[in-house]
């Protein structure tokens, strides 16, 4: 398991979403709604932005967000804007199954840093799992993005 840490930027991004309220393990499977509502027309990697999640069991309110210039034909995926934020970025490489291990290392590196994150959070999945092909979970690139909370 490989990362690094960085407080960075992030612009802004128009995607296509759908909201999703259900097991977090179960939400790949419609991801294809968003892109088919786009007709494939993406301009960035795909990513989940979470509003809740109950870690106890693993149920999460969430949206499922395909970057886009394209207007969706679907309903129950919309179009929205994700305004530029100050973050703290994650790069996690490697299997889904050792996020849990990466969660565990950011939440004790923003306690450590007295950092105060607000929702939603993002996971931006530049590397994954393709359609067809399952590829190497070792070689999975993800991005872990907690926008902070501005201090006033």
């Amino acid at each position: 398991m490989n990362y690094k840490i960085e407080i960075k930027n992030i612009e802004s991004v128009t995607a296509a979403t759908m909201s999703y309220n259900g097991p977090m393990t179960e939400a790949t499977k419609y991801f294809p709604n968003v892109f088919k509502s786009i007709k494939g027309k993406s301009n960035g990697a795909p990513f989940f932005c979470y509003h809740n999640v109950d870690q106890e069991t693993g149920i999460g309110k969430m949206e499922l967000c395909v970057p886009t210039s394209e207007t969706p034909n679907r309903m129950g995926v919309t179009i929205k804007e994700f305004p530029k934020t100050k973050a703290l970025f994650f790069t996690h490489i490697g299997s889904y199954n050792n996020l849990p291990k990466t969660y565990e290392m950011i939440f004790k590196y923003i306690h450590e840093n007295n950092l105060t994150i607000k929702t939603p959070w993002r996971e931006v999945f530049i590397k994954g799992p393709g359609m067809l092909i399952k590829g190497n979970p070792d070689k999975y690139i993800t991005e872990i993005i907690f926008p902070l909370k501005e201090e006033e």
